[in-house]
């Protein structure tokens, strides 16, 4: 449990990333990742990826609460869509909102929205409203392609 009162979105602001959230962002990045069991090894096997690219911090929006940062995503123009990069929520504050929060913040683009989903975490997203759209090959494996039109979260 968090040491903050259940998430309303009166306690939860979110913002553009500065330069002064990367450290934040990284230690989010990396505690996030290692919450999922059934990935540790595959992430074992490859330490590196636990490090999170800078280079996303222009795209990066975090989620704060208070003055901290519990959540950060990062969206990055390509082509007609925005690619998510980056979905990740302190571990004492998932499942309390965050991620939709952050989702619905990108959503509000009105630009389609894509993701290489981690397959964990396809019930998120179909929670969501992202519709699989076919798979794509990473280094980990097939992992499922989904998307999200703008519309979709309007009619939530």
């Amino acid at each position: 449990m968090n040491e903050y009162n259940p998430l309303d979105s009166s306690n939860l602001f979110i913002r553009s990333a500065v330069v002064d959230d990367v450290d934040r962002l990284r230690d989010i990045f990396r505690r996030a990742s290692l919450t999922i069991e059934g990935d540790r090894d595959l992430i074992a096997t490859h330490p590196e990826w636990l490090l999170w690219d800078d280079m996303m911090l222009p795209f990066a929006r975090v989620a704060v609460v208070g003055e901290r940062v519990v959540g950060f995503a990062s969206a990055r123009p390509v082509d007609d869509f925005l690619e998510l990069e980056d979905l990740f929520t302190e571990p004492d504050w998932m499942r309390q909102g965050v991620a939709s929060a952050l989702i619905e913040d990108i959503a509000r683009r009105g630009v389609r929205i894509e993701v290489t989903a981690n397959p964990h975490a396809l019930g998120f997203y179909e929670s969501v409203g992202f519709i699989a759209s076919g798979f794509a090959c990473t280094p980990g494996g097939p992992a499922p392609r989904m998307q999200l039109k703008p519309a979709t979260l309007e009619k939530r």
